[in-house]
């Protein structure tokens, strides 16, 4: 029969090789082969059992699974099949290797356990994080003793930072061992901050099992596990839990407790700090105050007995009587406070800051300078500090109601400036409506009287062109002439009368427009200065963009310019009849001076009686044109002056809307939660009678 051990460690085969037999092991165990074959019913399972492993020791593999796979006696069948899958694993079939491993099956713990191992290290070759983990945890729940496990899965948990299932095993190995090396893993997880997000009653059983073990350990514990929840969301439910814990083992040896009254003392003062409502730790203050009585010596009780003393008084029939009566007991047997003045002082001070924080903190030092002046604080007495104290809470209880007021007074000035914002919002709309109405139809006006202008005084110009034909003139090129000399008119007509004419009424119009806006700036400033002086921290500032003047004035400037760049203009050079008529006249009769007379009148008649209408308006359509666009872009202009303006608005607006929004939230916060404004105060007082009870005052 083979033990677990030989064939854990393939040394079986050692059994056929002892020291009286000389030779290779093959070669022995050959002969053992042979010898076995030479009985009525041989017993081959055992040596090629034996043999698969000298093959094996030897990287023989594939002779090694040859042997095993006909090493068919039941005690050998789970064996032979996890080695197959070991020879499998150490010639890289990776993948054939877990196949034959999940095939054993054995109820050998060892085999299991080696089974689990030799996995384990497949999947780390695989890069298989995920399995590797389930592997090895799966070992250490199925055997934790077996072969440094235990070690091995902490290692590897480690070295990959999966501190959950490290933290996991070192809580439940430190249970089940009971090992301290175990307890310093895990307090060094807890020093590292890798426990912050368990809940705290995970650790219930741990330190359970700690008190009874180790008191001196389990306070030591008991602080890295305090001051870890400190600051995290499981403050509450730690004190909970670990107090709930002592009451129900409370340590009966004589163990003088060295950290438990310091973190019971800093756990009270941090329960009662304003952070917490009372109805959040008025259930669990019993049982921390008498846990932290009890673990205080008798010298240091006097602390612990008057907070019980203060919270009952504060809160009667909270506490059980036998706590009080052991409380009053403590407090009679104790000596006051030697450090009372500080004490009050530290108390003064958080007052304050409190104050601070709610915004009262000039009305609470209006309140309390007088008393200040009277005498120095830091050498008055408990009971003067008390007097100050005192007044310093009856004041800031007072001041919930004034601070509601205060607030909805806030409140109605934001909604009146608001108001008023949206009407002068609306004023410097209608302002922008009526000034484009007003700029569009004066330079519409100022448009159609320039081309009125020119429609009625160009004709006439041309006209006066017929003093140019005389009796002598060359009839059969006059037209030519005609022409040439009307282009020259026309020119001198745009250049000196229509241009001039042009940047006289555009200056005009410019400087009326000019003048609109500075009104309109005017009274953009006196509400500006209106809404400043009623609401002096909303200052409002509406300015116009004046350089849409500057830009009116260049576009207008170069729309002019093009009354000087109209091409020639072709007046009697037309295919009309009457011109057409002229012309072959001209050339026909014009060399005969009795005709003369009767062209000099026919020409001198068409000039003056023509109707230039259509060349008149050739020549200014394209003037006209840019005219009709800058009208077009007029409205949107003076969109553009008053646009800061109307933005500036929105965005007071806005924010006037999100002040309103805030102070009503916390208007009905103050409403609806009296408690977290009252419940601070509530503690104060608390924290006064406590400090009066420490220093036997009254």
């Amino acid at each position: 029969m083979a033990t677990e051990s030989e064939l854990i460690n393939k040394s079986f085969h050692e059994k056929f090789i002892g020291e009286n037999k000389q030779g290779q092991p093959i070669k022995i165990l050959g002969e053992m082969y042979t010898e076995e074959m030479q009985k009525p019913q041989p017993n081959l399972s055992f040596i090629r059992f034996a043999q698969g492993e000298v093959y094996f020791l030897n990287n023989d593999y594939e002779a090694a699974i040859f042997k095993w796979q006909h090493a068919l006696e039941e005690e050998f069948i789970p064996w032979t099949q996890k080695n197959i899958a070991d020879a499998h694993l150490e010639m890289g079939l990776l993948e054939d290797a877990e196949r034959f491993y999940k095939q054993v099956d054995s109820e050998s713990l060892a085999l299991q356990s080696e089974v689990l191992l030799q996995l384990f290290s497949l999947y780390i070759q695989q890069g298989d994080q995920d399995k590797a983990v389930d592997t090895i945890m799966n070992a250490v729940k199925l055997n934790p003793d077996y072969s440094h496990v235990t070690k091995i899965a902490r290692k590897y948990l480690e070295g990959i930072h999966d501190w959950g299932n490290a933290v996991e095993l070192a809580v439940g190995e430190a249970i089940r061992t009971k090992s301290h090396s175990w307890f310093e893993v895990l307090s060094e997880y807890v020093k590292q901050g890798l426990t912050f997000n368990y809940e705290p009653n995970y650790f219930n059983e741990l330190l359970v099992d700690l008190l009874q073990l180790d008191p001196n350990r389990f306070e030591l514990f008991t602080e890295l596990l305090w001051k870890s929840y400190e600051q995290s969301d499981f403050y509450i439910e730690w004190l909970e839990v670990i107090n709930q814990l002592l009451l129900n083992d409370r340590d009966e040896t004589s163990y003088v407790w060295n950290r438990l009254p310091i973190l019971f003392k800093e756990g009270y003062c941090d329960l009662i700090s304003g952070k917490y409502l009372i109805r959040d730790i008025s259930g669990l203050m019993q049982h921390h105050l008498a846990n932290w009585l009890n673990v205080s010596s008798e010298s240091d009780s006097f602390i612990s007995a008057t907070a019980i003393l203060a919270w009952n008084e504060t809160f009667p029939s909270l506490f059980d009587a036998e706590l009080v009566r052991e409380a009053e007991y403590q407090f009679e047997i104790s000596n006051p406070n030697q450090n009372g003045r500080k004490d009050g002082i530290a108390l003064f001070d958080s007052i304050k800051t409190w104050a601070e924080g709610e915004g009262l903190s000039e009305e609470l030092y209006q309140i309390t300078e007088p008393m200040l002046a009277e005498y120095n604080i830091e050498v008055a007495s408990p009971s003067r500090i008390r007097d100050l104290v005192k007044t310093s809470i009856e004041f800031l209880l007072e001041q919930r109601v004034a601070l509601e007021n205060d607030v909805q007074e806030e409140i109605n000035r934001n909604e009146d400036l608001l108001t008023s914002l949206h009407d002068i919002h609306q004023q410097i709309g209608d302002m922008e409506k009526e000034m484009a109405t007003v700029m569009t139809d004066s330079f519409r006006t100022l448009k159609e009287s320039s081309t009125q202008h020119v429609m009625r005084e160009l004709p006439k110009l041309l006209q006066d062109c017929s003093e140019l034909v005389q009796e002598d003139s060359d009839f059969s090129k006059i037209h030519i002439e005609l022409n040439e000399e009307m282009n020259k008119r026309i020119a001198a007509y745009m250049k000196n009368d229509v241009l001039n004419h042009q940047k006289h009424t555009v200056q005009k119009w410019i400087e009326d427009c000019k003048k609109e806006f500075q009104d309109s700036q005017i009274t953009c400033n006196e509400l500006s200065e209106n809404i400043n002086q009623n609401y002096g921290d909303e200052q409002v500032v509406l300015q116009g963009d004046f350089k849409v003047l500057d830009d009116w004035q260049r576009d207008l400037e170069r729309i002019s310019r093009g009354l000087l760049r109209f091409e020639k203009v072709n007046v009697l050079l037309r295919n009309t009849p009457s011109q057409l008529f002229l012309k072959g006249a001209g050339k026909l009769l014009g060399s005969i001076s009795k005709n003369k007379e009767m062209l000099h009148s026919k020409y001198k008649n068409y000039i003056e009686n023509a109707d230039y209408s259509q060349v008149t308006e050739d020549i200014i359509t394209p003037f006209m044109q840019q005219l009709d666009l800058f009208e077009g872009s007029i409205e949107w202009d003076i969109s553009r002056f008053f646009s800061e303006s109307l933005e500036e608005l929105d965005r007071k607006m806005d924010k006037v809307q999100l002040d309103i929004e805030s102070h009503k939230n916390s208007l009905n916060k103050m409403h609806d939660t009296p408690e977290f404004y009252r419940d601070p105060l509530t503690m104060f007082e608390l924290k006064l009678r406590q400090y009066e009870l420490m220093n036997t005052i009254g």
